[in-house]
């Protein structure tokens, strides 16, 4: 990328004029969008903080979960996260306590498309300061399509699902007028002990793979009978026309032929775990143990060997498929949990402000580069992306862009987002090619992001983009 009159190219789209935006910091399925171009400060920085999902249609879904009022309940979701509720812990606008069922809506965002989709700040834009999440979530409450409250002396543990390590991450609310993030307080994440325990169970449960009938003509090793009375051993009738194989594990009989002239009292045959039969001979004097495997042949092979396929083997693949769908499940569940009690519904975030080590430049648009965008300023919004700290930055407006910064040694991109889903791309590679060196606070930068231009219209589509832009 060229340098020239110490003028970067680099392009991002909204700097002038008026932009519309939701104003909001309630999440909701309606865009309201309000012109801030005139509004005082403080009014620009509370708009520009709303929650605003950037494209109709694309957001991350609530799921909803029924809950009996009077006895509360534990609810867990996909990712591992759990949300303890007590019995009698919602009250009506009126504080009267709420009976009956209560839906709870309840979300998560983990990665940066979470965010973006959510449309949800994480920045401070008078600092410049970002923030670096290991887990976000949104919570609400209603009755028949009427909004229910916490009651003042009950609380709702979220044990929220984390994916990223560290002890520093404290624990927000966003202010529901104000837009701000809340401090609350913090906690040391704890390791998902149900996902492991879980794991541990499954590598127990899963039996031994059982052992397909045998031919008596396929034999490799010893073959012998068993002269049994039945009468004496009625248990071992099943077994009257098997002959069996030594497994070649334990005491070899053709080696011991000793046992086939000597009178036992005792003869038992049991299924092992290997699922080879192990075979104990006992008398007064001495015994002999060793595994055998039954082989057959004629109709009595071919009666084994349905029996084996239309039962045993489904048996077990059945619980291996279950095994493996429990599993698949359980690797989508974060490692780490962060808990905390919170008294009222909400957007909440397990996060650390960052600011330190990142150049800063102003920047100006340039929107004759971005082909088949429009051009209208007023109808774009950009996002800043740090992956390394799974940070997102939005950018509403001049002010913000006057205090864009980044740390050349992150993996950063950047998007360029109108409502209809088209999408531009400065990305990580795009990052790295810029002369840092030459970089000063009164660069101006230039994003040239005409080659990049995606149609997004889920959720999908918005995390190949991204993973795109960060790889």
């Amino acid at each position: 990328m060229s340098v020239k009159n110490n003028v970067l190219r680099f392009f991002t789209p909204m700097m002038a004029g008026a932009f519309l935006l939701m104003a909001s910091c309630e999440s909701t399925t309606t865009n309201t969008t309000v012109d801030v171009a005139d509004m005082p400060t403080d009014e620009v920085a509370a708009a520009t903080l709303a929650v605003a999902p950037p494209i109709p249609g694309v957001d991350v879904p609530f799921t909803t979960y029924k809950v009996p009022a009077s006895k509360g309940m534990t609810i867990e979701t996909p990712t591992g996260t759990t949300i303890e509720i007590p019995a009698n812990a919602f009250v009506d606008k009126d504080g009267n306590p709420i009976a009956g069922e209560v839906e709870i809506d309840f979300r998560e965002f983990h990665d940066a498309t979470d965010i973006v989709a959510s449309g949800i700040p994480m920045h401070n834009p008078e600092t410049g300061e970002y923030m670096e999440t290991a887990g976000m979530f949104e919570i609400k409450g209603e009755q028949n399509g009427q909004e229910v409250f916490v009651k003042g002396d009950k609380n709702i543990a979220v044990n929220l699902a984390s994916f990223n390590e560290g002890d520093d991450f404290n624990f927000y609310r966003l202010g529901p007028k104000d837009c701000r993030w809340e401090d609350k307080g913090t906690a040391k994440p704890q390791p998902n002990t149900k996902k492991e325990a879980r794991l541990a169970a499954l590598d127990r449960a899963l039996p031994a793979k059982p052992i397909a009938p045998r031919k008596q003509e396929d034999a490799e090793n010893f073959i012998f009978d068993l002269d049994v009375n039945y009468a004496m051993y009625p248990e071992l009738r099943p077994f009257k026309n098997v002959v069996w194989e030594y497994a070649g594990q334990g005491k070899d009989p053709e080696k011991n032929d000793w046992i086939f002239t000597s009178n036992w009292d005792d003869i038992k045959l049991k299924k092992s775990s290997t699922g080879y039969y192990e075979l104990v001979l006992a008398s007064t004097e001495k015994n002999f143990k060793t595994l055998v495997r039954p082989v057959l042949s004629g109709k009595n092979y071919e009666e084994a060997l349905a029996l084996f396929n239309d039962t045993k083997m489904k048996e077990y693949n059945d619980i291996k498929e279950a095994q493996k769908a429990e599993r698949e499940r359980l690797a989508a569940q974060g490692n780490l949990t962060r808990s905390f009690n919170i008294g009222g519904f909400g957007i909440y975030n397990w996060d650390i402000w960052k600011a330190p080590g990142r150049v800063k430049c102003p920047v100006k648009p340039q929107f004759d580069q971005l082909a088949g965008m429009d051009q209208d300023i007023n109808r774009s919004v950009q996002y800043f992306l740090v992956q390394d700290n799974n940070s997102v930055v939005r950018f509403n407006g001049k002010r913000d862009l006057m205090r864009f910064s980044f740390d050349p040694r992150k993996q950063n991109a950047f998007l360029a987002v109108l409502p209809e889903g088209k999408i531009a791309v400065f990305s990580a590679e795009d990052f790295k090619k810029l002369d840092v060196s030459r970089l000063t606070s009164s660069s101006v930068l230039l994003l040239e992001m005409a080659t990049s231009v995606h149609d997004v219209t889920d959720i999908d589509e918005l995390d190949k983009v991204i993973a795109e832009a960060l790889a």
